[in-house]
């Protein structure tokens, strides 16, 4: 199964947690589409994966950031996205595109 590069985002944005929001940082989101087909009643979003990486440089507690459940991305367009740190290094992978605020 090949990926599809669909989006290329890059720029600087706010990471909140429980609507607080705990810094202002550079970030790089890619979205990409499976060419998979879709099962029968399966959503389309379904074939969609987001992964990208935000730069906490200079962060002690990258620990505390990455203890929520889920922190949301606010991108340079005003687009929200729910993402989890899936590395130390800043390494995310986005959970969905959230309502506008």
């Amino acid at each position: 199964m090949a990926r599809q590069l669909v989006e290329s985002l890059r720029g600087v944005g706010t990471i909140e947690a429980g609507g607080q929001v705990l810094r202002t940082t550079a970030y790089e989101v890619s979205v990409w589409s499976d060419d998979r087909p879709l099962a029968p009643g399966e959503p389309l979003d379904a074939r969609t994966s987001i992964d990208g990486h935000i730069d906490i440089t200079g962060i002690g507690e990258a620990v505390v950031l990455a203890g929520p459940g889920t922190l949301t991305l606010t991108i340079e367009d005003g687009r929200r996205l729910a993402i989890q740190l899936t590395s130390t290094g800043g390494g995310i992978a986005g959970r969905g595109w959230l309502p506008s605020a």
